[in-house]
C-alpha cells in the first residue's frame, strides 16, 4: 500500500482507487472571550469544514468521512459548530451520517478553535491531478478574503461550491487548486511544478500573496480553445492570472 503527499492532501492507493485525505484548523475565531474575530459558532464550523472539503472535491474525490476535533465544549458551542458543518454538508447533499468527532469537556474554553479532517475516495482513473499542459491558461476564480473581509453568511465574491462542480464536470479544465493562507502565487507556482512546467504570471490588479482565508478563491487551468466559453459560463469574479510554459 504506497501513500503519497500531494499539494495539501495525503493519497492512500487502496486496489485501483485512491483514499485521499484533507484537513484545516481554525483558532481564535468565533464568539468567546479571547477569540480574534467575532463570529457565531456556525460560521466557523462551515468555513473551516469548506477547506477541506474544496479539497477533496478538486481533485475528484467523494465523502466518506468527516471527522471534527473541538476545543470547546459541545454545549453549547460544540453543537452549534456541528450544525454548521451540517449546514454545508446539506448545501453539496453530502449524507450527515458522515460525521463524527470529539470536543474538549475537562477545562472551560475561553477561546474558539477546531481542527477538521475528511477521508474520501476516487477512481485512480479519475483522480484529478497533473492533469494540465503547456500552453494552458491559469484562472482565478472568486476573491482572496480572510476574517472580518468575508460578508457573512454568503459572499458573491468568494469562489462557490457551484462553480467548483462546473469547473468539475467540464470536460476541458486541467487542474484546480483552492487558495489558501500561502496566497494565489504560491498555489500558482505549485500547479505549474505538478506539471512540469513553469507560469508567467500576468494579472497585476489582485494581491497574489494574499491568504484567502477559508479557500474563497480557487485557480483552474483550461486550454486556450475553451478560455472564452469558460468566461461566458461562470459566474463570480474571474480572471487569468497566466499561462503554464
Amino acid at each position: 500500500m504506497e501513500t503519497k503527499h500531494k499539494r495539501d492532501l495525503t493519497l492512500i492507493e487502496r486496489g485501483e482507487q485512491y483514499l485521499v485525505i484533507a484537513c484545516d484548523s481554525c483558532g481564535g475565531v468565533g464568539n468567546k472571550d479571547f477569540d480574534e474575530v467575532k463570529v457565531a459558532p456556525e460560521i466557523v464550523g462551515y468555513y473551516t469544514t469548506r477547506v477541506a472539503l474544496m479539497e477533496l472535491l478538486s481533485v475528484g474525490a467523494a465523502p466518506l468521512a468527516v471527522i471534527n476535533t473541538l476545543s470547546v465544549e459541545m454545549k453549547p458551542t460544540g453543537r452549534r459548530i456541528i450544525s454548521g458543518i451540517e449546514n454545508l454538508l446539506r448545501e453539496v447533499k453530502v449524507d450527515l451520517e458522515i460525521i463524527n468527532g470529539s470536543t474538549e469537556e475537562n477545562f472551560p474554553m475561553k477561546q474558539t478553535a477546531m481542527g477538521v479532517t475528511l477521508i474520501g475516495e476516487v477512481e485512480k482513473s479519475q483522480l484529478r491531478l497533473s492533469k494540465s499542459q503547456r500552453g494552458d491558461f491559469v484562472l482565478l476564480l472568486g476573491i482572496p478574503k480572510v476574517g472580518g473581509e468575508i460578508t457573512l453568511p454568503h459572499d458573491e465574491e468568494i469562489c462557490s461550491f457551484e462553480g467548483l462542480n462546473f469547473l468539475r464536470q467540464h470536460p476541458s479544465i486541467g487542474d484546480i487548486i483552492p487558495v489558501g493562507s500561502k496566497g494565489i502565487t504560491y498555489e500558482a507556482q505549485l500547479l505549474a511544478a505538478l506539471n512540469k512546467c513553469k507560469i508567467e504570471i500576468s494579472l497585476n490588479k489582485i494581491d497574489m500573496k494574499k491568504s484567502a482565508g477559508p479557500a474563497t478563491a480557487l485557480i483552474f487551468t483550461i486550454p486556450e480553445a475553451d478560455l472564452e466559453e469558460i468566461q461566458e459560463s461562470l459566474r463570480g469574479p474571474l480572471h487569468i492570472i497566466g499561462r503554464l510554459v
